[in-house]
């Protein structure tokens, strides 16, 4: 970092936008354009509020006992946890963006000691990454299911599905615990008096490798990402050469078996939807965050702080596009999932039960039947 300092790099960019100051005497501090902040803290609490009331009824419908049984399902409850958490720390971050850019007045982390800071850091990037590979999971489940729909892999199973989840945790852990190391309560703003939960000075360069390009770049975005393509695009080629090879044929067994695929189909598709989302959300904040860290790395000190000027707002309305992905997953299965939206249909609507009254012209069958 020898042509400028700044806080948090690109990690603010992805959660709240607000850490990324650069500090330099050689030039003044430029005006950032406030509509893009504006615009990403008025969308914030609608998106969270509907996200959160999405995710409940989600897991909700995905524990009714038609659907808890399936592999997929858990998968799905579990991220829509892991998404719920999410947008309630997205709209924390959000007020404590508020109250520290803008208000100049102590944020949500005043108060918090080294350790409370150590195991939020923690905890939060945590959740991202379970967000993240949930989705990889399942790609990974889906792929399995239509191109080896015989084959009864432990993975597939109820069993297996919590079990995968368990291990997955352990491991995203493991590759965050160098946060506890390296974060403690630091002073954020020395003129107001204003502490945040960042990275000590002697550990800012090693962290931020390590949660710019580790973390973000290939955790979240990167490897995911080329996991979702490949499954995807092996589970579509899949699907296409069998309705090719189904066409060919013309008979009732064909078409009994034509519509036992279809059937799981429709939750591929679902399921497509839902991890083709994840890439479409957050690809827009990677690129301008990969600008950014470009424009760094090889331009001059002003150049990178022109260019991250101009993009400020478009990076702010990418964080709240990003967000997206944690709260549109139960509008996905409204919208591509029949059975959901029966189950759906059945929390709601009560069944009508019909009282007959019984008659000296009832006839045996009907007091049986009765």
């Amino acid at each position: 970092m020898e042509k400028m300092e700044y806080l948090s790099d690109v990690n603010g960019t992805w959660n709240n936008g607000s850490n990324m100051t650069f500090l330099s005497e050689d030039f003044p501090v430029p005006v950032i354009p406030k509509w893009g902040f504006w615009a990403k803290f008025l969308s914030t609490p609608v998106i969270v509020l509907v996200g959160i009331l999405g995710n409940m009824l989600s897991f909700i419908v995905m524990k009714t006992k038609t659907l808890r049984h399936k592999s997929y399902s858990h998968y799905l409850c579990a991220l829509a946890v892991f998404d719920t958490l999410t947008l309630i720390i997205r709209q924390i971050e959000s007020v404590d963006e508020y109250l520290v850019s803008h208000q100049k007045t102590s944020g949500v982390f005043q108060q918090f000691s080294d350790g409370s800071c150590k195991l939020y850091n923690f905890i939060v990037h945590v959740i991202t990454l379970m967000c993240s590979w949930l989705v990889v999971f399942m790609a990974v489940e889906r792929l399995i299911a239509v191109c080896f729909p015989f084959k009864k892999v432990y993975f597939r199973k109820e069993t297996g599905a919590v079990v995968a989840i368990g291990i997955l945790f352990i491991c995203v852990c493991l590759t965050q615990s160098f946060r506890f190391l390296m974060i403690e309560h630091v002073m954020y703003d020395d003129k107001n008096n204003i502490r945040d939960c960042l990275a000590t000075e002697k550990h800012a360069e090693i962290y931020t490798s390590l949660d710019v390009y580790f973390f973000l770049w290939t955790l979240v975005f990167v490897l995911p990402v080329v996991f979702i393509i490949l499954c995807n695009s092996l589970v579509l080629f899949h699907i296409f050469r069998v309705k090719k090879d189904l066409q060919k044929e013309d008979n009732f067994l064909s078409y009994r078996t034509d519509r036992a695929r279809e059937r799981k189909y429709r939750s591929t598709c679902m399921l497509l939807i839902v991890t083709f989302t994840y890439i479409i959300t957050l690809l827009p904040l990677f690129t301008l965050s990969l600008i950014v860290d470009v424009t760094i790395k090889v331009g001059s000190l002003e150049t990178a702080r022109n260019t991250y000027v101009a993009l400020r707002p478009y990076i702010d309305i990418s964080v709240s596009v990003s967000l997206l992905n944690y709260a549109a997953n139960f509008f996905i299965y409204v919208l591509s999932g029949k059975r959901f939206r029966f189950e759906l249909k059945n929390l709601f609507i009560k069944k009508r039960i019909v009282k007959r009254s019984f008659t000296a012209r009832s006839t045996r069958t009907e007091f049986y039947r009765q």
